[in-house]
This record gives C-alpha cells, structure tokens and sequence, in this order.
C-alpha cells in the first residue's frame, strides 16, 4: 500500500521529532549532572521515568544502565561495610531495596544483576536476622503484646512468608486480640457486640480456633435474652433482640414470630384502648403501622376496619360569595374538594355543601345552638349525611381592578426601500410618531375559613387569608404606516439614527395583545388559598 505523506503530516512528524529529541537531549543532560555528583540512584529514576513514558530510546536505555550499575557496585559496598559492623538489619534491608531497584531497571534492559558475594552475605545476615526476628515476635505473643507480634511477623513475610511457622503465627498475632476481646465481651452479656468482634474473625479466616461455635453461642444467647424480655412484656429490648437475631439469621428457630409479636403487641393493646377511648384515627394508625410491616398480627385487620369507620370524618364544604366575585366561591370549593379527595385522606370524607348566603353557618360566630333555625339546618344536614363538621369558606373581597392605561409619544423612524431609475435600491427614512401603553390589573382576595363542629356549632380552626396579584402588559400602535417598517431611535452626537439593535423589541410590543388575561390573576390567588386550606384540614385531628 502506498502511503501518501503530504505536507501537512510532514510538518506533524517533523515536530514530535524535534519534541522527542530535545526531551531526550534534555534528560540526559540533567541525569549526567546527578551523576557527577554522585547521586546514581536519582539519575536511575530521572531515566526510568522517562522510559516508562516512552519506551525504546536506546541513548536513555544506556544511560540507565550506566547508572544503575554505579548504584548497584555502590550498594553493594554499604551492604559489606553494615556487614563488617554486625548490622543484620541494615544488610537485609539494603539488599531487599536494591534487588526491587534491580528488577525495575531489568525491564528495560534485562541484563543488571547483584554480584554473588552480596548475595552470600545477604543471605548469611537473613538466615540470622530472621532467627531473631522470629524469637522476638514468639516473645511478644507471650507477653500478649499483639501489635508488636504482628509487625515483626510482617517483617519475616516480606523476606520469607513461610519461613518456620511465620503464617500461624501471624495469624494469632492479627486474631487473637480481636477473639479475646470478644470472650470479654460475651463475659459481659454484651452478646451482640461479642458476635460481630467473632465475625470480623471469621470472615477473615473461618477456621480460627472455634470462632465458628462462637458466633452460634452469641446468637443463641442474645435470643435468649429476647425471649426473657418478651416474657417480662419489655417489648422495646424484646424487640432489640429479636430484630438483631433475625438480621444475621432470619431462620433461626422462632425469630421471625417472636419479632413480630414484640414489635406488634405494645401497639395493638394500645389500639384496642384507643378505640375504647374513641380515638379511632390513632387506633387506625397504629394498626395500619402493624399490618404494613407483617401482614397480619391476631385480628389486627379487623379492629382496622372498625377504626377506619369510626374515624371516617365527614365534612360539608360551603363557600359563601361575595361582592363581585364572580363565582369565585364556586372555583374555590370545587377546588378544595377536588384536592380533598385527591389526597386518600382515609378519614376526611366530603360532602358539597351549599354556596348560598342564606345558610346560618355564614355567620356561625353571632348565632348559638340554640337558633331555631341553626337547630333545624342542622337536622336536615346531620340525618341526610351524617356529617361531623363544616368548612365554611367566606369570600370576604374580590375585587379586579383596571388602572388607567398609561400611554407615551415616541419617536421612530419609517424606513422604505425604493427603486431608482437606474434600478438599484436605496433606502428612504421618514419621521414617525408611534404610542407606547402600559396596563395594569390587580386582583385582591380576602377569605375567611372555619371548620365549625355540626352538633355543637364549635368553631374547630378559623383563619383569615389575603393575596393580591398583579398583571402588567406593555404594548405599541401605530394607525398610519405599516408597523413592520417601524424602528425605534437613538441618538448619537446629537444625530437620530435609527436604532437596528431593538427592532426586534419594538416588534413584538406592536404585536402584544391590549387585553390582560384577568383569568390567571384569579388562578395564582385560587392556587394559594386550596393548598393553605387543604393542609389545614388534611392535618386537623379532631382526637387531640
């Protein structure tokens, strides 16, 4: 295949070219200045980092190998002057660090080793220095001294991770405190903190002593103990107890039925007192609360049913208008029952009720119960729906209100493309007068709501809201050219020109209705007063 290299890649090849040189250029020049000073090692890692980046660059590669091997010979003497001096642990550790430089520097050239006189006496200092290491941690774990134990057996595994017993060891050193602490635990009847210090062990190494026994025996013990808490009819640690027993094993024995019942038995005995009380909602509640989380407990289905009924609260909703309201009161108990059911509230139930102004719950608070005719609209309402309570909404204000229109002269520019005899175009401007209007509605709402008790005529909850809103439009005409060949002015050095910039602007207030649309003004205001009055009703619990 014929490869076409044109010029522009040239130019590309040319330039990573000179870029890969004068890295290259660069680097030797600064590690050859590490390596006057002595500092072999730094020039090694100067190199391998530029390798590790980019491979193949046989100048880095022999640098490297310069280099690292002047590391290497240097080493190799501090490891026989620590040798000389009895410095077990300083020869290790030398040769341990040089062997990882070696390896790395092999990935480039895989020709680098230690001389085999280091080697001997690394390996003579090891044989020794692991001896120690070896009786040092076997005196730790005597003395109980964990951590310590743990970091010397870390040591041996760097070297030799099965010289002796070192695993086992090592093993006792992480484990036993954590076993221990356990059995301390369990000596303490703190069971469940006691199974998870076992866990941590056996998750880690399941055959360690008899952990695995242990964690049954925590199990076993703690269920126990619910079992005696359920006995003495202390439900709450009963429930504790259970609920922790379940969550590691939700089988074991009995758990599941015994859970349940601690958790259940509290609130259900509460519920049937509740319901003896009339306070049927908590009783339904907490019922409901029993049922959601187990299905079913005793006859706690049942007793729901009959909370459910006895709570149900029934309420008229009435709305009563006022001057100008334009049938607000209509959209606002409509709306206000339509949120009502949208909610399943399952206690609220709610009847319609009148709008008229007639009826004697308008003014609740200058009548008693006494009033004959109060007396008798409760009657009728009562037998007819069996409601308990009425939401009166009163339409104190409503009142829509136009302020005069507001209009300004403004000066524009007319602008008409001619043709010349010649039959070229040229743009002709002539001074025009255009209007500008400003329309401004306000609408402000004042209700009053009241949920009054049927039999007794109580007021239950009364509030008084207010919200005003407004609606502001702006808007052009012009009656004698064509408002598409309208542009507004500006003035610079005392010149009119016409001003290209807001004829976009100027367009579409020639183009905006003169009518304010007074319908969402009354949508903003209804939107506010259903969802303040819905959530107070929603909340209202005629049991407290």
């Amino acid at each position: 295949m014929k490869i076409n290299i044109t010029p522009k890649y040239l130019i590309v090849f040319l330039f990573l070219f000179i870029i890969s040189c004068s890295v290259k250029n660069s680097t030797l020049k600064k590690g050859a200045e590490m390596e006057k000073l002595g500092n072999f090692k730094q020039a090694s890692e100067l190199y391998l980092g530029v390798l590790y980046r980019k491979p193949n660059l046989p100048e880095i590669e022999n640098a490297l190998r310069r280099s690292a091997q002047l590391h290497i010979s240097e080493t190799a003497f501090t490891i026989a002057t620590k040798n000389e001096k009895g410095d077990k642990e300083g020869v290790v550790n030398e040769y341990y660090n040089l062997n990882g430089f070696v390896n790395q520097v092999n990935a480039f050239t895989k020709n680098l080793d230690i001389d085999q006189q280091t080697k001997a006496i690394y390996n003579k200092n090891l044989d020794q220095y692991l001896m120690g290491q070896y009786d040092l941690g076997i005196k730790y774990l005597s003395e109980k001294k964990f951590a310590e134990a743990e970091s010397v057996f870390n040591d041996i595994s760097r070297f030799n991770p099965n010289y002796k017993d070192t695993p086992k060891q090592l093993s006792i050193a992480i484990n036993e405190p954590v076993y221990l602490s356990g059995i301390q635990l369990f000596g303490e009847k703190k069971y469940m903190p006691a199974y998870d210090k076992w866990n941590e062990i056996y998750t880690r190494e399941a055959n360690y002593k008899d952990v695995k026994n242990k964690l049954q025996q925590a199990l076993n013990e703690r269920y126990k103990e619910g079992s005696y808490y359920l006995m003495q009819e202390n439900f709450k640690e009963a429930e504790l107890a259970f609920e922790q027993v379940k969550n590691i094993n939700n089988n074991y024995l009995d758990v599941k039925n015994l859970h349940r019942e601690a958790a259940s038995e509290p609130i259900y005995r509460k519920a049937i007192k509740d319901l003896k009380k009339g306070k049927c909602r908590t009783a339904y509640l907490g019922l409901d609360d029993i049922i959601q989380r187990f299905d079913s407990y005793k006859n706690a289905d049942e007793l729901k049913s009959d909370a459910l009924v006895c709570a149900e609260y029934p309420i008229i909703v009435e709305s009563y208008r006022g001057r100008n309201s334009s049938g607000f009161e209509s959209n606002i108990q409509n709306a206000v029952i339509e949120d009502i059911l949208a909610s399943k509230n399952p206690f609220v139930k709610i009847i319609k009720g009148s709008n008229d102004i007639s009826s004697p719950y308008y003014n609740i608070s200058e009548t008693s119960k006494n009033n004959t005719q109060l007396k008798r609209y409760i009657e009728n309402f009562y037998v007819r729906t069996n409601a308990k309570a009425v939401l009166t909404i009163h339409i104190n204000q409503y009142q829509l209100q136009d302020e005069p229109v507001r209009s300004y002269d403004v000066n524009g520019l007319e602008v008409k493309k001619l043709k010349a005899r010649n039959g070229s175009d040229s743009l002709v401007e002539k001074s025009v007068v255009y209007k500008e209007y400003e329309k401004r509605s306000t609408l402000q709402s004042n209700i009053t709501y009241r949920l009054v008790e049927i039999t007794t005529g109580k007021i239950l909850m009364q509030k008084t809201i207010q919200k005003n809103d407004e609606k502001q439009i702006r808007y052009a005409r012009n009656n004698n050219s064509n408002y598409k060949l309208i542009y507004p002015t500006r003035t610079i050095a005392d010149r009119i020109m016409r001003d290209e910039s807001n004829y976009k602007n100027l367009q579409a207030l020639f183009q905006t209705s003169d009518q304010i649309n007074s319908q969402s003004l009354a949508e903003n205001i209804l939107t506010d007063f259903r969802k303040r009055i819905v959530s107070e009703i929603l909340l209202f619990n005629p049991e407290e």
